[in-house]
């Protein structure tokens, strides 16, 4: 007696269901993948605009008259929903990684007084003598549009901390 082979459906049926269940777990562990990295530039964004906030407001504190631009300092606390942002001037904290992979800054924050008038033969072409209205008036703190250098710094308590180094012109 002759019989035909059986089985074979059912092999065929546990191979696509193995090959689907890969494909699946590979598309559940994409989607997470996606997520943290979501999450970590979501972290990041945030972390730029508050130094970005920073490096506003310490500009809009030089339309006080006569103020020296070299005695500036920033130190303030924005509450946020995730706890309270700091921004201020100095340098960020050093950081250290966890054990779950996650950067965090180790140490106290240090408010510093980062305004510093840089020397003008670093800044353009100061040996070619042009000749302007900065060349004649007598520099001071308000004038003769001397060039300072910045650094603000922002420290959140989930996107951590961040600084930014910038230059501005401050004088006629």
């Amino acid at each position: 007696m002759n019989r035909p082979n059986r089985g074979s459906a059912l092999l065929a049926a546990l191979i696509v269901i193995a090959v689907l269940a890969m494909v699946t777990v590979a598309t559940f562990r994409l989607a997470g993948i996606s997520k943290n990295q979501a999450a970590r530039d979501s972290r990041t964004l945030s972390g730029a605009s508050c130094v970005e906030t920073a490096r506003q407001y310490l500009l809009g504190r030089l339309r006080i008259f006569g103020l020296d631009p070299t005695s500036l300092t920033l130190d303030q606390s924005i509450q946020v929903d995730s706890g309270s942002r700091r921004i201020f001037t100095g340098h960020a904290r050093p950081a250290t990684m966890d054990a779950d992979g996650t950067m965090r800054a180790v140490g106290n924050v240090a408010v510093i007084n980062t305004v510093q008038a840089m020397p003008a033969n670093l800044i353009g072409n100061a040996s070619a003598r042009n000749r302007d209205i900065s060349n004649v008036i007598v520099p001071g703190p308000t004038l003769g549009g001397r060039t300072y250098r910045v650094v603000v710094s922002c420290t959140d308590p989930r996107a951590g901390d961040m600084e930014l180094e910038f230059t501005f012109k401050y004088g006629l």
